[in-house]
């Protein structure tokens, strides 16, 4: 943990970082990756018209949603919109 106060900021309060380099790197890797293989399962799961598949992946990318805040709002209708396709596929999986 370190604080770091800057002399030009502009409210002069000290800013707290817990997060450790190890952590930050790992959360770095795991987050677009996890959106990859969600996106990924989606196709797959359309393509290959697995409704499970296509559930899976909405679900992984809502979670997804809770950490990546820049895009938040793209990655919340993205999984919205996966299990949404989820119910217009037929249930052969």
């Amino acid at each position: 943990m370190y604080i770091h106060v800057g002399p030009h900021d502009a409210c002069r309060t000290s800013s707290v970082h817990s997060e450790s380099k190890a952590r930050a790197a790992v959360r770095a890797a795991v987050v677009p990756g996890g959106l990859l293989l969600a996106a990924m399962m989606a196709v797959a799961g359309a393509a290959l018209s697995h409704r499970r598949v296509v559930i899976v992946a909405g679900i992984g990318m809502l979670t997804e949603t809770l950490f990546v805040f820049t895009i938040a709002p793209l990655t919340l209708i993205v999984g919205v919109s996966f299990l949404l396709l989820s119910k217009r596929l037929h249930a052969s999986s």
